[in-house]
């Protein structure tokens, strides 16, 4: 029998979370480890709550006693100036994934550049190097986690590219890092390219579609997928039938949740457990 010191409040702030996988997957970390927790999500859009009031919204979780949140769109910048503290990387990528409150205090960390590591760790254990070049397709939030953990590795140079120019130069701007550089000929930024990277929204549920042209992808390329509903995007089942070695967004989705839910309640789920929990959502959805 668990006691109440045992137990845990967690949460998600942010817009139109119906879809969200987050409230299943904490809720079954809880169960699996035997801990009277929950995760419960406040969905400003549902609730008709207004982006300004997420100062208030904050507070009243604190004193409410939650232990963490996780924050989503739009809040994941906005978040920043209300928190007591903020983590390097959380810092560098300028947006906030995770709050962790202990002793009425917050502390704002990222998650979501770990998950995208658990991709390039699963690329090296299928015993090949993971080098750069690096096509990164996509330069919004979803990118710069790509990006930040590739200069973590390191990977470099990373070459950018986004239909939307004016995106691609803020990110790297953001960054000012040499080893990032801007991209508009995709063809030939692929050319060069050992790992392409699709962090983009192309290939998800009710869009599909390619990031790249489909003569752009050779049997020696290694291929990153950020998309993870679905797990088979168009992009993951073209470089399978190429040869490919692949890492599917599934692993960054788990990854950077488990990385959020031991940093949110200091306890560590089973992450085989987890990810056969988690397939199955998927499956489900």
């Amino acid at each position: 029998m668990k006691s109440s010191s045992d137990s845990r409040l967690t949460g998600l702030l942010g817009r139109d979370l119906q879809g969200s996988l987050s409230p299943a997957l904490h809720n079954e970390c809880y169960r699996s480890l035997g801990i009277s927790g929950l995760y419960q999500p406040v969905d400003f859009t549902r609730r008709n709550i207004a982006d300004e009031d997420l100062p208030d919204i904050l507070a009243s979780l604190i004193r409410l006693g939650f232990s963490g949140v996780n924050v989503t769109h739009p809040f994941k910048t906005a978040v920043l100036p209300l928190l007591d503290e903020v983590s390097e990387d959380a810092m560098r990528l300028g947006a906030v994934n995770t709050v962790v409150i202990r002793d009425g205090k917050t502390t704002g960390y990222n998650t979501d550049w770990l998950g995208f590591s658990a991709q390039l760790t699963a690329l090296d254990n299928a015993n090949v190097t993971v080098q750069g070049p690096a096509l990164v397709m996509g330069a919004g939030g979803a990118g710069r986690a790509v990006i930040h953990a590739l200069l973590k590795k390191p990977v470099s140079p990373v070459l950018l590219y986004d239909p939307d120019t004016e995106q691609a130069q803020a990110t790297i701007a953001h960054f000012g890092s040499p080893d990032i550089q801007l991209v508009e000929d995709i063809e030939a930024a692929a050319a060069e390219s050992h790992l392409l990277v699709n962090a983009s929204t192309v290939g998800m549920h009710g869009k599909g579609g390619l990031p790249l042209a489909e003569h752009l992808i050779r049997p020696d390329h290694m291929v990153a997928e950020v998309v993870y509903f679905p797990v088979e995007t168009n992009l993951v089942q073209l470089a399978r039938t190429r040869g490919c070695n692949i890492a599917t967004g599934d692993i960054m989705c788990l990854d950077q949740a488990l990385a959020s839910f031991i940093l949110m309640t200091d306890l560590i789920p089973d992450s085989g457990k987890m990810k056969d929990f988690f397939t199955g959502l998927l499956v489900k959805s």
